[in-house]
């Protein structure tokens, strides 16, 4: 009985700390912000749909007809969520996100 209660007990501390980790706010990249501002500007002006950010995946076609906005490269070693938004040859906006390696300063000395 006592094994059963102390099973209940950590099962709610688990998922108590869950409950807190998906309530706690997300932190943005200034990077992808400024992206979907510009975005919005873009979209507002020329009277177009924001379009939902959809991940990229490898073999997706990608049907680019003229570049809206490409988030800057983030500076650092890691891969960091970029977002591109384009118009394809229908004229609808598209935004995709995918990772890319940042622009790492131990590697930038040697090229």
């Amino acid at each position: 009985m006592k094994r059963k209660q102390g099973l209940v007990v950590a099962a709610l501390v688990l998922l108590a700390g869950q409950s807190a980790l998906a309530s706690a706010p997300e932190v943005k990249d200034a990077r992808l912000v400024a992206h979907e501002q510009a975005v919005q500007a873009y979209a507002a002006r020329t009277g177009k749909t924001v379009p939902a950010v959809q991940d990229y995946r490898y073999g997706t076609s990608v049907d680019v007809a003229r570049l809206v906005e490409q988030t800057p490269m983030a500076r650092g070693c890691e891969a960091a969520p970029m977002l591109m938004t384009y118009e394809d040859s229908s004229g609808q906006l598209v935004t995709m996100r995918y990772r890319l390696e940042g622009q790492c300063p131990r590697f930038q000395a040697t090229r």
